[in-house]
């Protein structure tokens, strides 16, 4: 399961480094045709904005998988140096608990307004694509999280075992 579970994860990293490398192309691009050849580029902002939330989405659900957000590191550290780790266990599951709560939230609200823009057929302006797509960015990444956290709120629970 590791293992399938790495290679997804490389993939999709993967997938977003070749997103971020589009929208450097396309608002290089924007900024050509802007000052150079004087044309407006109405699309590029729908275009930039669909990658940019997919990518901040997705990729901070990555970096909450490897716990690479932001903590409280020294403190952390510390605790751990000192081999303290009940009071690290307490801290890391009151982090993985809070992001769980607020995801969860996210995604109950983030189903409501996707049902609704798939029932309406909402559209982006210039681009026409359905403006769900766009949401279903921040519902997968807020949907990894919560995965993710209640996986980590288990692996947690080894730090107040008494052999840890």
């Amino acid at each position: 399961m590791k293992n399938i579970s790495s290679k997804l994860v490389a993939g999709a990293e993967m997938v977003l480094g070749f997103i971020g490398l589009a929208m450097i192309l396309i608002e290089t691009f924007a900024v050509f045709a802007r000052n150079i050849l004087h044309t407006s580029t109405p699309w590029v902002d729908e275009a930039l904005k669909l990658m940019f939330i997919w990518i901040v989405f997705v990729g901070a659900a990555l970096c909450f998988r490897r716990d690479e957000l932001i903590s409280l590191t020294l403190i952390e550290d510390s605790l751990k140096e000192k081999k303290r780790m009940v009071p690290y266990g307490v801290m890391k599951l009151v982090q993985y608990s809070s992001a769980v709560a607020v995801c969860i939230l996210l995604v109950y609200q983030l189903s409501t307004i996707i049902s609704t823009q798939l029932t309406t057929g909402e559209a982006t302006t210039v681009l026409k694509y359905p403006l769900w797509f766009m949401n279903l960015g921040v519902f997968l990444g807020v949907l990894l999280i919560v995965l993710m956290g209640v996986f980590k709120i288990i692996d947690t629970l080894k730090y107040f075992r008494k052999d840890a």
